[in-house]
């Protein structure tokens, strides 16, 4: 099974998923990642923050970038990497 790994982008700091997780597909991945997002942005119990420059990229164990969530209250809507 494919190992997947949740890096949190917060205006150009990155903190660094260093355990992954095993998920059977990239669709699960992207469920994962939407669902971490969610969580962070209802952290904030309402209250306004500039959240632009978040993201959440979803990469490999070799650190190709498979996709990108940003943190985007209106909607969360993954981005493929097309270089992937």
């Amino acid at each position: 099974m494919p190992q997947f790994y949740f890096h949190l982008w917060r205006g150009g700091e990155l903190t660094s998923d260093e355990v992954g997780v095993d998920l059977p597909t990239l669709s699960a991945a992207k469920r994962r990642a939407e669902r971490i997002a969610s969580s962070i942005l209802d952290q904030n119990d309402g209250a306004p923050l500039d959240r632009s420059g978040w993201d959440i990229e979803v990469t490999d164990a070799a650190g190709r970038t498979f996709l990108i969530v940003p943190m985007n209250p209106e909607g969360l809507t993954a981005q493929p990497n097309r270089a992937a």
